[in-house]
């Protein structure tokens, strides 16, 4: 008997993609063959709905698809990326060094109303770009606070939402039993937001009011000034008392050798070859033929590649740098094949599971074509308009 029927692996691979799910399941499973047993398996999780998705596909040419980034269609923040990179590549060094003297910071129970008092807003959000997001969310409600590309958006309950006293709107949920969570967005970069306005000062009472709005944040910071060091920003809030704590990005590369490919054929099943992708990035073996333990093969047609550079990084990764570790692959060539079919390159990023309309994962296809493949995949339970 089959154990993995190609309905569970279809969402049990969409759930090894996200780093999320990375952690439990190595602990949980012994990946490299799958060999999960029936009587292993519980009944109750067995029964229990797959999550719902969102899936898209979609091709963009090479010269558009770095203007969707940042976009509210791909989102503005990651927290894992991965790259899947067949044959030789000549620029690998500079790849595997990209991360290398990034840095982001976490900083315990900071107010939200201090990121409008006039000293940060003149010098931080002023002369500077600011990615910021709280971690994990509170009350009983799916809550969280984002700063992206000059504009901080919470997303609170019916509750705080009404003892705020800022305008907002509801966002639309697909569930009539899921609560009410309310939007409110702040836009730093409006003419009127500046401390001798009465907006401003409506803005940062409402805020300053409410005693909730403290957490802990992980926040990355870069100055326009080149002039200007960005560890300037963890000085200024340990000067304020706050505890500061230096991250950088964990990264992790491996390297598959004589293995084989799928190919983009006009009849592939692009999902196929994501999986195949989320497979080779967990280290899951997918052979040509099927065995007992999974029927995960190699989506077909193939080739057979040297060498599987995997590039994985988990951090807190801003749109921005997204952008320019996209614009590295698109300068690569992929290698040259027996067949008439393009090889490719991909690069995945795995976006913040905050329920909103952005996808949580994107994944890029480059060939040698003018075409870009793009799949994208949610889990958000927020319905798009």
């Amino acid at each position: 008997m089959k154990v993995i029927s190609k309905f569970f692996r279809r969402h049990l691979v969409q759930y090894l993609i996200s780093f999320h799910s990375i952690f439990l399941v190595q602990k949980s499973w012994r990946i490299n063959n799958l060999s999960i047993f029936p009587a292993m398996i519980s009944p109750e999780v067995v029964n229990f709905d797959p999550p719902r998705f969102l899936n898209q596909e979609y091709t963009v040419k090479r010269d558009q698809i770095l203007n969707k980034v940042p976009s509210e269609e791909f989102g503005n923040h990651f927290h894992g990326i991965t790259a899947v990179l067949p044959g030789e590549i000549p620029e690998i060094a500079e790849i595997q060094d990209f991360f290398l003297d990034s840095i982001f910071y976490r900083v315990e129970k900071f107010p939200v109303h201090k990121l409008f008092e006039p000293d940060f807003l003149s010098a931080f959000l002023k002369k500077g770009s600011l990615d910021a997001r709280t971690l994990g969310t509170w009350s009983d409600v799916d809550q969280s606070i984002i700063f992206e590309s000059g504009k901080l958006h919470l997303s609170v309950g019916k509750d705080v939402y009404q003892e705020l006293g800022l305008s907002g709107h509801t966002e639309i949920t697909s569930s009539r039993k899921q609560t009410a969570t309310y939007r409110v967005t702040i836009d730093v970069r409006d003419e009127k937001f500046i401390p001798d306005c009465k907006y401003y000062k409506r803005v940062f009472w409402c805020l300053k009011n409410q005693v909730c709005l403290q957490f802990d944040w992980i926040m990355s910071w870069q100055p326009h000034d080149v002039d200007i060091c960005p560890s300037s920003f963890a000085a200024y809030l340990d000067l304020l008392g706050f505890g500061v704590a230096q991250c950088k990005p964990m990264f992790e590369e491996r390297i598959l050798t004589q293995t084989h490919i799928p190919m983009l054929h006009p009849e592939t099943d692009l999902l196929d070859v994501i999986e195949w992708v989320g497979a080779a990035a967990l280290n899951i073996t997918c052979p040509k033929e099927e065995d007992y333990a999974s029927s995960m093969i190699c989506p077909e047609p193939s080739y057979k590649s040297e060498k599987v550079h995997i590039l994985k990084w988990r951090g807190f990764f801003p749109s921005s740098q997204a952008k320019q570790l996209l614009g590295v692959i698109l300068r690569l060539h992929p290698e040259v094949t027996e067949t008439t079919q393009p090889a490719w390159l991909n690069l995945t990023f795995h976006g913040f599971d905050e329920f909103r309309t952005a996808p949580n994962i994107w994944s890029v296809f480059t060939t040698t074509s003018d075409a870009c493949h793009v799949f994208t995949s949610q889990t958000s339970r927020r319905k798009i308009k």
